[in-house]
């Protein structure tokens, strides 16, 4: 009787530990399956996004195109039939304001995109070359908070232009010498510099010339050459 109970007891104890490995063993299954379904739902929510973002990046560049084209569109002869086939104004300016609207409802439409930063500074070089300076500067500033290096350094560029349209001048050499000391791809150094220099030929000539003399000796045969012919251009005023 003994020998039988710790018989009985062994099976117990064995039957007792099975179970609790088999409930051990569904907890763990449950749990994979779980973070099985966690990763699926997180793969399919990031892929269903980067196809939200191609869709909105193809919308985004289709409509950024059709601005371009009225950015570029030609300016019709006083009197002259428009042609429906393409896009034409009856003025510059009336050509940059539908520009312009153009580039800010492309903007507005995809902020989170490229092509929609994109959009926003050619909407501020079209209200620049409208004449809108307070428009283009509020603008310019924005892409120049955007985070985007290349095209915070060419919104800078865009807020000097505004500078010197607004006789701030002292304000635009500030913002060029800002960015010689850190120079981009889109806004280079010797870019930069013809900029600077462009704005002391009607400031301070000698200055322009020190510029363009420096320029002139550059390795890069475009800038040499560049700066060689603004030196004779700046000779003849």
């Amino acid at each position: 009787m003994q020998s039988y109970t710790r018989h009985q007891l062994k099976e117990d104890k064995f039957q007792e530990v099975t179970r609790g490995a088999i409930q051990q063993a569904q907890a763990h299954r449950q749990q994979l399956t779980l973070a099985a379904i966690v990763v699926l739902v997180v793969v399919v929510a990031a892929g269903t996004y980067m196809y939200w973002r191609s869709q909105q990046d193809e919308q985004a560049s289709a409509a950024l195109g059709l601005a371009m084209s009225t950015y570029a569109a030609s300016i019709r002869a006083p009197g002259a039939l428009p042609d429906p086939t393409l896009p034409s104004f009856t003025s510059a300016a009336e050509r940059d304001r539908e520009a312009e609207k153009q580039f800010q409802a492309v903007a507005d439409k995809y902020p989170h995109t490229d092509t929609g930063k994109n959009a926003l500074y050619m909407a501020a070089v079209a209200a620049l070359d409208a004449g809108q300076y307070s428009d283009a500067e509020n603008k310019f500033r924005k892409v120049a908070d955007s985070g985007n290096k290349e095209l915070a350094a060419l919104a800078k560029m865009g807020m000097a232009s505004v500078y010197q349209a607004t006789n701030r001048d002292q304000d635009a050499i500030n913002t060029y010498n800002e960015l010689m000391k850190k120079p981009t791809e889109s806004a280079s150094r010797e870019r930069v510099q013809f900029a600077l220099a462009e704005l002391y030929e009607r400031k301070d000539p000698a200055q322009a010339k020190r510029i363009y003399d420096q320029l002139a000796s550059d390795k890069q045969p475009v800038v040499a050459q560049l700066a060689k012919q603004r030196q004779t251009d700046l000779g003849t005023k």
